[in-house]
C-alpha cells in the first residue's frame, strides 16, 4: 500500500513537471494543501531522512516537494495559496536534511 502511494506521488510529480493544467487543478481541489499536512508528519523529520535506512520516506518527500515546487512554478494563484497554508514554515524543517539538501528549497524560494 504505501509502496502505491509513493508511485502515484512520483507520477503526479511527473505529470505537474510537463503540464500547467495539472498544476492548476492541484490548487483548485486543495490538493497541495494535503501534501503540504503529509510534509509537516514527525515522521518526515530530517533526522528521519538523514538515517540510511528511510529511503522511502525521502523518496515520499522528494515527490511531494517535487510536485509542489513544479505547481508554484506553474499555476498562477499558487503563490498565494501556499502562503495560506504556511508552506514555508512547513518545507523549513528539510533545510537540515544532509542526504539531499535540496528537498524543499526550491519550494521555499517560489513562495
Amino acid at each position: 500500500m504505501y509502496l502505491m502511494f509513493v508511485c502515484r506521488l512520483q507520477l503526479m510529480w511527473t505529470m505537474s513537471d510537463k503540464s500547467d493544467a495539472v498544476c492548476e487543478r492541484i490548487i483548485q481541489v486543495g490538493l497541495h494543501a494535503d501534501m503540504l499536512q503529509n510534509l509537516s508528519w514527525d515522521l518526515l523529520s530530517a533526522a528521519t531522512l538523514n538515517d540510511s535506512q528511510s529511503s522511502d520516506e525521502r523518496q515520499m518527500v522528494e515527490a511531494q516537494s517535487g510536485t509542489l515546487h513544479n505547481v508554484v512554478r506553474r499555476a498562477e494563484t499558487a503563490r498565494a495559496a501556499f502562503r495560506k497554508c504556511n508552506a514555508v514554515d512547513v518545507v523549513q524543517k528539510f533545510r537540515d536534511v544532509t542526504e539531499y539538501p535540496v528537498i524543499g528549497l526550491d519550494v521555499l524560494s517560489h513562495c
